[in-house]
């Protein structure tokens, strides 16, 4: 295998490179660490096309995703584009669900108001945030207290699969 003496043209020390590789337009580079800074810092930066609906920044996005907005709104990142869905968002976009019912009357608020936040089923209570309260006739609009029963977030998944 012939071997030609070059140049890294990112840190300019010299390297073996293979003859074939050269004459196909390769062996440029030492490693693939020195091709891969040399290539990121020469690559060609798009103009931004676009506006964040979020933050108001300018950023570029390509006319495929572009076009693949249901919503027409673009985001810079996926952490904007959840803020602009929740609830004080843009409303557009937020889930119909959102803001229809009152704090002093969701089903939790019921439930926790009479029963503690504890499973009915296993008695677990050790992470609140495992807690759930869960519709007995799986109809999420009868809020009923008696409709109403508090699971840990296990129970409440066996409950769902045992009624698949």
């Amino acid at each position: 295998m012939k071997i030609i003496i070059k140049n890294c043209l990112n840190c300019t020390k010299e390297f073996n490179a293979p003859a074939r590789e050269v004459k196909r337009g390769n062996g440029k580079f030492c490693t693939q660490k020195c091709s891969s800074i040399y290539n990121r810092a020469h690559e060609i930066k798009s103009e931004p096309n676009v506006i964040c609906a979020h933050c108001k920044k300018s950023f570029y996005m390509n006319e495929t995703k572009k076009k693949n907005s249901k919503s027409g709104f673009h985001f810079c990142c996926r952490e904007h584009k959840d803020l602009a869905q929740c609830i004080g968002g843009i409303k557009e976009i937020m889930p119909p669900h959102y803001g229809t019912g009152s704090p002093e009357n969701t089903y939790r608020r019921i439930a926790f108001a009479s029963k503690p936040k504890v499973c009915e089923r296993c008695s677990y209570d050790k992470h609140e945030a495992a807690i759930i309260v869960h519709h007995r006739d799986h109809d999420r609009s009868n809020n009923d207290l008696s409709n109403l029963e508090v699971l840990c977030a296990i129970c409440h998944a066996i409950e769902h699969w045992a009624g698949a």
